[in-house]
């Protein structure tokens, strides 16, 4: 009987995004096959946590078993103790404690499926027990500090560069705080500091915020602007002292290897899916509107702005012909939709600022503004029912993704797909054949496929007949596992 150890940058139950399904899925997969496995994790908030003493009061881990994986978080106490900015890729602290975890578990392998807020000092950890270490990567961490290779200008990149010198106007601000977070930070050491400024007019505070953030960063700046230019190096050197790389792309591949990543390590390895729940779902319900949707997280990097501009924009013509609303018997859908519908459903808690500005967008969008409906989050279970009322999903994310588990979850479900043409979403989306492509950031691209559609529900149907069986969580193990035995019989001899 196998032991692995997975571990993931957050997990359930407060994250549920598509690494954390993923992690979970494989480790229940293995479970199955008689596997003992454990997930190793961190609980960092969606919105970066820089002062420290609001944990002060954790303990450096905690436990608990979520749908029968147990799992071991390592706390934000701990991943914020007397920290410095190498510490986002290479962490001594985590180092030793995850060398803890492994001398207990005492595991065959370990498995990573993200290392972010844990680091990529876990690789060293288990290697200096002798314990095999492989990387399914979903997404680009380990090249980008920011993960998503999207520069300021929302130019997508393709790594670090010479020297890591792209990072330096990118990454290395983002390190820094902004002068309400060093105000706020000097308020609570110096308190009698803050009672003299907090009864200043305005402008002096204002002034005195200025003065103090700028010198504080001016401080702090040397160090940041270090551990970005040495983090390339640092991970390159950990990734290809891994025994095996597994990538769900082509494009994560190419650029893997461009950023010295070693091509003998990388192996493609489709993403699979549960679609126990999904496959009795692949018959739509029948509609007179062209329902339009998206399932995700409301932020800006995921592009929602630019699905609702591209609704907002789009002109829904009169029928003529009551007979074209008519549906036929066996049919879902009419000759011509009389009108559309999206339908976003996602967490408006999470990122509040950013939701804020889609209900801005959405109250200034005209006449088809009152066709949009947030409709917040579902349980898991009823992604199905969700998408048999949903005749196209869109995902206009601006970075390059890694073949988003939703949209194989609406391949599952015979749903047709408008994605952004580039990376991950593009190697799952054939024009015209399953669905539709846009152009990056270009909403009135994204409206004109989406007018396509309000115009041929014929199309609907053409691209549904083509969509194929989607890949299994159990295939995607199968793959996992003679991947393992490779990796284990190699140290064996």
């Amino acid at each position: 009987m196998k032991r692995v150890l997975l571990t993931s940058h957050k997990f359930f139950p407060e994250h549920r995004a598509g690494t954390e399904v993923l992690t979970l899925k494989i480790a229940q997969e293995l479970q199955r096959r008689g596997y003992v496995v454990k997930v190793v994790s961190a609980c960092p908030p969606d919105l970066d946590a820089r002062r420290k003493e609001e944990h002060e009061q954790q303990g450096d881990s905690y436990q608990y078993d979520y749908e029968g994986v147990p799992v071991h978080i390592v706390s934000e106490a701990l991943r914020l103790r007397d920290y410095e900015f190498s510490y986002e890729y290479y962490h001594p602290l985590i180092k030793s404690h995850f060398s803890g975890v492994i001398a207990d578990f005492k595991p065959d392998l370990v498995q990573i499926v993200h290392a972010q807020n844990l680091s990529a000092s876990i690789i060293e950890a288990a290697q200096a027990q002798s314990v095999p270490v492989v990387f399914y990567s979903t997404d680009f961490w380990f090249v980008c500090p920011i993960v998503q290779l999207k520069r300021p200008d929302g130019q997508v990149c393709r790594g670090p560069g010479p020297l890591a010198l792209k990072c330096l106007d990118c990454y290395t601000p983002k390190l820094l705080p902004p002068a309400k977070e060093v105000m706020q930070a000097i308020e609570g050491r110096y308190p009698a500091l803050a009672g003299a400024l907090s009864g200043s007019p305005a402008i002096v505070y204002d002034s005195a915020a200025f003065c103090l953030s700028t010198a504080f960063n001016a401080l702090k700046a040397p160090p940041a602007v270090a551990a970005t230019l040495e983090r390339p190096s640092v991970l390159r050197r950990l990734a290809n002292q891994l025994d095996a790389i597994f990538v769900p792309t082509g494009l994560m591949r190419d650029i893997f290897v461009e950023n010295g990543i070693k091509k003998d390590l990388i192996e493609k390895v489709g993403f699979g899916i549960d679609t126990s729940k999904l496959v009795n779902h692949r018959q739509k319900k029948p509609s007179q509107v062209l329902r339009i949707g998206f399932v995700g997280t409301f932020f800006e990097h995921k592009g929602v702005d630019l699905l609702l501009k591209a609704f907002l924009a789009l002109s829904v013509a009169p029928v003529k012909d009551e007979k074209q609303l008519q549906i036929k018997p066996g049919e879902i859908y009419p000759e011509q939709f009389a009108g559309a519908e999206l339908k976003l459903y996602g967490d408006p808690g999470q990122f509040p600022e950013y939701f804020a500005k889609l209900k801005e967008i959405v109250d200034k969008g005209g006449p088809m503004a009152e066709h949009v409906h947030f409709l917040g989050t579902f349980p898991n279970d009823k992604l199905g029912e969700i998408f048999e009322e949903i005749d196209v999903l869109v995902v206009p994310s601006r970075w390059y993704e890694n073949t988003p588990l939703v949209m194989q979850s609406a391949l599952a479900t015979a749903t047709p797909l408008i994605v952004t043409d580039l990376g991950g979403m593009a190697e799952l989306v054939q024009e015209g054949v399953n669905g539709l492509l846009f152009k990056l950031n270009d909403f009135k691209h994204l409206s004109k496929q989406l007018a396509e559609l309000l115009k041929s529900p014929a199309k609907l149907k053409q691209f549904a007949a083509n969509i194929k069986p989607e890949r299994t969580v159990g295939d995607m193990v199968d793959d996992i596992e003679s991947i393992y035995a490779k990796v284990l019989a190699k140290r064996l001899k």
